[in-house]
């Protein structure tokens, strides 16, 4: 499975051509193909501002799926036994995939008692399925 890494860096300055100060950061853009219907997941690999993994467990982890501006569905990320040091998995299930449709939106957050950390945010390309579509 291929690991999205992503580091704590949660802003960033630099000075644009018109020598205004730009300060933030861009979480990566994930375009996550899955079939309609299956199971399906992806790896996210964290670290923090000194290029050490976080440790998953001391986070709230939660993704959204939003189609517009209605939430499908929420799902909890979590640390399976395939995942390393800072990694975690975003899994969803055959019937939460079946709500999906190209052009879904959705992010993944990590939260503690202080920060509210935006690791990365996507597009979902729905295939249709085939094997059980009148089932």
């Amino acid at each position: 499975m291929t690991s999205l890494r992503t580091t704590k860096v949660t802003s960033t300055q630099t000075t644009n051509a018109n020598g205004e100060i730009e300060v933030g950061a861009t979480p990566p853009i994930v375009r996550w193909t899955v079939v309609k219907g299956d199971s399906a997941a992806f790896r996210i690999y964290v670290e923090d501002d000194n290029a050490n993994p976080i440790v998953p467990a001391d986070y709230t982890i939660k993704a959204d799926f939003m189609r517009n501006s209605t939430l499908l569905f929420s799902c909890t990320p979590s640390v399976t036994e395939f995942d390393e040091d800072g990694e975690f998995t975003v899994y969803v299930s055959p019937a939460q995939c079946k709500l999906l449709a190209t052009g879904d939106i959705f992010d993944v957050q990590l939260s503690d008692p202080v920060v509210v950390w935006t690791v990365c945010r996507g597009v979902m390309n729905v295939i249709p399925e085939v094997t059980d579509k009148f089932a």
